[in-house]
């Protein structure tokens, strides 16, 4: 076993003789990373069954990785072996008795499935024959009633610095839920401690403008969401007179030019921004609640710094889109098709997906290839129409070509592309709507 500040390793054989071990070590780094009781056992649960099922799946020598997050704990498992079928980790998955019953059905499975339902999230990885399953117990954060809220009329010019203290964020969070509709407040709204978290491993910033009387004015929140991009949400302006969001704006972009990115896109927009020299790069469609009209979501960007071209993988179901929004935006691309060469697939195919059930939003992301990625994305599809998400988006990155072949899965099932993010990812990423008429 290896122990440092930040981890815990244990290199091990996939073999059911060594649970015991690996049980003790997810107890402790669940205490010791700060987990409450519930969460730690969540997290032994998961150690324990991610070894069991590698033990039946004859996975070889293991090496286990426990490490804390900024709001949680992550466990990963990794291992020489890229034939295990992880396909019980999909949302759509379902226990069975029957090894021939259904995705998911096999009951050697079973502790696979179980492992990704106690989680609260997780991720796959392949590089060549190395597989990497990692999962994520997030801390308990209380969800305070927001405090009541009111327009500011300004005294003087506000201040702008960065805020980071919980109470500060908890003032901004509930201002944000007092005078904004929820579908522009950020998920992590709800949980000021955790934004606080987040804040301050600098996974998330936040710049709050102060007017001379120390009254909170406004916020605007932004994190990395590549190394050479930023995704902004905002600004939330809580003066009377709205004179505050161009502060706010142009303070985002002072702050972000200085970390060497190069571009910059909204996550949640509160406005129009087009004045800051931004340009619009899709109005997304978003169907609330029971309403049959929808609400405009518009997604603005702006490049930071010359872009010198790239390389693209695309797919001939959505080449002709990206060629026009690539004319649009002024970016040099090298358009690679791919191709079906008649390689082997894996033998079942995994999708993640991060779910916003206040927004009926559902966004899915390829994790793991596989010969059943068609059916996998139409069982999710059907699962969560059924389950009242109206709003289903699957992103993809253009760096990988295995990703642009998804594109004859996507369009099959009714996906659309809708949105071009220069940079999004290790590439660009193209982010596909579910039409159901299509």
């Amino acid at each position: 076993m290896n122990t440092s500040a930040s981890c815990i390793r244990l290199l091990l054989p996939a073999d059911a003789a060594w649970v015991g071990l690996v049980q003790a070590a997810a107890e402790q780094a669940g205490a010791v990373f700060g987990l409450d009781r519930d969460k730690a056992l969540r997290l032994v649960h998961c150690a324990e069954e991610l070894l069991l099922f590698l033990a039946s799946a004859e996975a070889g020598d293991i090496e286990t990785t426990l490490r804390p997050l900024s709001t949680g704990v992550e466990i990963g498992f990794s291992f020489a072996s890229a034939d295990v079928d992880l396909s019980a980790m999909n949302l759509v998955s379902a226990p069975s008795a029957d090894k021939t019953d259904g995705p998911g059905g096999d009951r050697s499975s079973l502790p696979l499935l179980l492992a990704s339902r106690m989680s609260d999230g997780f991720r796959v990885g392949l590089e060549g024959r190395r597989m990497e399953i990692a999962l994520r117990v997030d801390k308990a954060y209380p969800e305070p009633e927001p405090l009541p809220a009111e327009r500011v009329r300004a005294q003087g010019r506000p201040t702008l610095s960065a805020a980071g203290d919980a109470d500060a964020l908890f003032e901004a969070c509930s201002a944000i839920a007092g005078l904004y509709p929820a579908h522009v407040a950020p998920a992590w709204c709800a949980s000021p401690g955790r934004a606080a978290d987040m804040v301050r491993a600098g996974e998330l910033f936040a710049l709050e403008a102060r007017d001379a009387a120390g009254r909170l004015c406004g916020v605007v929140f932004w994190e990395m969401r590549s190394e050479r991009s930023v995704a902004f949400f905002g600004p939330y302006d809580f003066s009377v007179d709205g004179s505050v969001a161009g502060d706010l704006v142009n303070a985002l972009l002072q702050a972000v030019g200085r970390t060497g990115a190069k571009n910059v896109f909204s996550g949640l927009a509160t406005r129009p921004l087009a004045d800051h020299g931004f340009e619009l790069l899709a109005e997304l469609p978003y169907l609330l609640g029971d309403s049959p009209t929808p609400v405009t979501h518009a997604v603005w960007g702006r490049m930071l710094q010359e872009d010198f071209g790239a390389t693209a993988w695309t797919h001939p179901g959505f080449a002709d889109f990206l060629r026009g929004r690539y004319d649009a935006l002024d970016l040099v691309r090298d358009l690679r098709p791919v191709r079906e060469l008649g390689e082997a697939a894996q033998a079942g195919s995994v999708i993640g997906a991060r779910l916003t059930p206040g927004l009926g939003e559902a966004l899915l992301h390829p994790e793991l290839n596989g010969a059943d990625m068609g059916d996998n994305l139409a069982r999710h599809v059907a699962a969560l129409a059924a389950a009242g998400y109206r709003n289903i988006l699957f992103e993809i990155d253009l760096a990988k070509g295995w990703h642009a072949a998804l594109g004859e899965h996507l369009l099959r099932c009714g996906f659309r592309p809708a949105l071009l993010l220069p940079l999004g990812g290790q590439s660009d990423t193209l982010v596909f709507r579910h039409v159901p008429a299509a």
